[in-house]
């Protein structure tokens, strides 16, 4: 399900406030697949169906998201990849994500200003069935911010930094942890976009490792309304997915 989270951080930073400066709400409905050992010695294979709704103003986007989730593996780590203190022989567990609800204001403007600065704050609620492993129970909370800037209406660079306060699951102490991500989008034409990020956060526990992955993606808009966005993502530690892929369908209302 964490590979969900860059590209939808991507889109929204390369998306101009100009495009929504009346308020818009949407809808994204998704598929996405990753597979990893996440360190341990078990793969773990996970399925997932992002929802999320979305509100925007010139200024403020609000989004609350969830996702339903297939999950084959021990039950070592969450769908995330954060190590749990659970273990089971390998099977297949089902049932809804968690639910997160985040908050962006656009600080700066980038059409009135040298930059785009954007601040987020997102509070993932720990709603997952911590018996089935789909989740720690427990609440993360991270504080981001992300700085863009559109050249000549065609690229798009961007750099995110971020602080997530972790809660604790069963006999286990996370660490809080640093996050941040570097990357950029490219307009092709009006319609079409292709770009990528490379994204990186600090290990969660003492003996796991820090999450290291890169994504690339081609976003199409089909129409006025409708907008299709494909991924796919490599990773490059232990504490990342060996590779992940799926597709984001947006409706604009």
């Amino acid at each position: 399900m964490r590979l969900i989270t860059p590209i939808c951080t991507l889109l929204a930073v390369v998306c101009s406030p100009v495009q929504a400066a009346d308020g818009k709400f949407s809808a994204n409905l998704g598929f996405d697949y990753s597979s990893g050992k996440y360190g341990s010695q078990t793969k773990t294979e996970t399925w997932a169906l992002p929802l999320s709704l979305k509100y925007r103003t010139d200024v403020w986007s609000l989004r609350l998201s969830t996702a339903w989730l297939r999950v084959k593996g021990d039950g070592n780590v969450t769908p995330e990849g954060d190590p749990l203190n659970t273990s089971r022989t390998t099977a297949i567990s089902e049932g809804m994500g968690d639910i997160s609800a985040t908050a962006t204001y656009n600080l700066l403007d980038e059409r009135t200003a040298w930059v785009g600065l954007d601040i987020s704050g997102k509070i993932k609620f720990g709603t997952a069935s911590t018996a089935k492993s789909l989740g720690t129970g427990k609440n993360d909370y991270t504080l981001q911010t992300e700085l863009f800037k559109p050249i000549k209406n065609q690229w798009t660079p961007f750099v995110s930094l971020g602080y997530k306060w972790k809660g604790d699951p069963e006999a286990i102490n996370y660490r809080n942890v640093w996050l941040g991500s570097v990357g950029t989008d490219y307009r092709v034409t009006p319609s079409l976009s292709l770009g990528g990020s490379y994204d990186w956060q600090q290990a969660v526990t003492r003996t796991s490792g820090s999450i290291s992955e890169a994504m690339l993606y081609l976003s199409y808009r089909l129409n006025t309304a409708n907008k299709l966005n494909l991924y796919a993502v490599g990773g490059f530690s232990r504490a990342s997915p060996d590779w992940g892929s799926g597709f984001i369908l947006s409706h604009r209302f």
